[in-house]
């Protein structure tokens, strides 16, 4: 598929090489037990598919054996969904849990310093002691927390690590532009929740134009109304699959108008923190204002990775839905 990519990477390595995050999928995939497990299924799926047309005497039969074939098919497809999903998260679950960590670390150096400087000016009675207490918990607190983040990061070391041999700064994260990845008729067309109503409603329609000529008011009636209603379910489908269709394109574009407006936001925070550095080695600001805006910083990396990750899973069940390759 083509790569329809703007110039937005949020994340390179500092030696200057970067790994394709289409390659990095599909290395991760290959070594996801629950990807090869799904692959199995699918090859044994289209196997029976196979064999079934082969063996079916009837044009029922033939419907039977498609109608069980988009069924496997729709279980194989939400075990790809699952697959990247976890695979994404393992790359996404890590940095946020390295700036996380990095946030706690800098919350702890403030509440160190203020408590150091409570106790100075408690000696000097220049506050009160639940003054002093009260910071003195401050910095249990952020004790706790740091603890918790690198509990939080040193797991998704591990997670990462299962698939993973590269460092995760060396991974390009392309904000990539949806538009045209699948239109709304191929959407339609391999969606298989229609399919599987298709199938439904030619297979009654199918048991309504072969009746027995034998066969009794009930049996036609009751033939009649088993196609209608599956004509209805057909229709509804249809309808249902339209509308998430326009529901999913319209979110895709409010996010990435929304990434956009995030990866400025981190740009202008970038810029700042250079301002505060210079005027902090200036002696114009204090330590504490800069970590302040560190911590600003941090949290618009964070808010933007979050984002982001919500973009592709987006984008990626958009793709297999229509069956269609995943590619960034």
């Amino acid at each position: 598929m083509k790569n329809l990519l703007v110039a937005l990477m949020l994340v390179v390595s500092v030696a200057g090489f970067s790994a394709s995050l289409n390659d990095v999928l599909q290395t991760a995939l290959a070594s996801s037990t629950d990807y090869q497990i799904a692959q199995i299924d699918l090859e044994t799926a289209t196997m029976d598919y196979e064999k079934a047309k082969l063996e079916a005497a009837t044009k029922k039969a033939e419907l039977s054996a498609e109608l069980s074939y988009y069924n496997n098919l729709q279980s194989y497809r939400n075990s790809l969904k699952s697959s990247y999903q976890d695979i994404l998260g393992r790359i996404f679950d890590l940095l946020i849990a390295e700036i996380s960590h990095e946030s706690a670390q800098i919350n702890f150096e403030n509440a160190q310093e203020d408590h150091k400087t409570n106790q100075e000016l408690f000696k000097k009675n220049l506050i009160s002691e639940n003054d002093l207490k009260g910071s003195e918990l401050t910095l249990e607190e952020a004790s706790n927390s740091l603890l918790s983040a690198k509990n939080d990061l040193d797991e998704a070391k591990r997670n990462y690590e299962e698939l993973f041999s590269l460092n995760v700064s060396e991974i390009e994260l392309p904000l990539v532009d949806f538009h045209d990845l699948v239109s709304e008729d191929e959407y339609l067309d391999n969606l298989l929740s229609v399919k599987i109503a298709e199938t439904n409603m030619k297979i009654a329609e199918y048991d309504l134009n072969n009746l027995s000529a034998a066969a009794s008011r009930y049996e036609r009636r009751t033939a009649e109304l088993a196609y209608q209603k599956a004509k209805m379910n057909y229709e509804e489908a249809l309808k249902e699959a339209k509308n998430t269709y326009r529901s999913t394109i319209n979110s895709l574009e409010v996010m990435l108008s929304n990434l956009k407006v995030l990866k400025e936001r981190v740009d202008l925070n970038e810029d700042i923190l250079k301002d505060y550095q210079d005027r902090y080695e200036k002696g114009l600001i204090s330590k504490k204002e800069l970590n302040t805006q560190k911590i600003n910083l941090l949290n618009a990396r964070k808010n933007y990775l979050s984002a982001l990750q919500n973009y592709y899973n987006t984008i990626i069940n958009l793709l297999i839905d229509a069956g269609k390759e995943v590619s960034f």
